[in-house]
């Protein structure tokens, strides 16, 4: 193996964008917000499906913050219920994009744009919530 080729590669991609890592560092930071934000809808919507009796309803999970599955620049959390799925990217450009609600293996659309701090990202997000949750409790 030669050990130089690879540290080139690291130094050459590193060198690439050297402000990439502070921005990434603050697109976390919002997909934390963002995260949980949902989590707490989530908890607020199964805390009273059980209080109604609904138990089956609260097979919901809200993932972790995690790197993007597509974007080097980009971190991403999801929301899933059964096939159905939702996902949060958090772009080091200073945007978030919801994504869904989408069945898993199919089209991930449809897509909103939202910028970090804006007044309306929670809204946003609590809709995108709300329909997947309707979605998934379809019979």
């Amino acid at each position: 193996m030669s050990d130089e080729r690879f540290a080139a590669l690291a130094r050459e991609l590193a060198e690439r964008d050297r402000e990439l890592p502070r921005r990434l560092a603050e697109a976390a930071d919002h997909a934390e917000r963002l995260r949980a934000h949902a989590d707490a809808c989530i908890g607020v919507f199964c805390g009273s499906a059980r209080a109604e009796g609904a138990e089956h309803l609260t097979a919901i999970r809200v993932g972790p913050v995690e790197p993007d599955e597509k974007h080097v620049d980009c971190c991403q959390f999801r929301i899933e219920r059964g096939r159905w799925a939702a996902v949060c990217v958090a772009k080091a450009r200073g945007v978030a994009t919801l994504v869904g609600p989408f069945q898993r293996g199919k089209s991930e659309q449809p897509c909103r744009d939202v910028a970090f701090g804006a007044p309306d990202a929670f809204e946003a997000l609590e809709a995108l919530l709300l329909e997947l949750l309707r979605k998934a409790s379809e019979r």
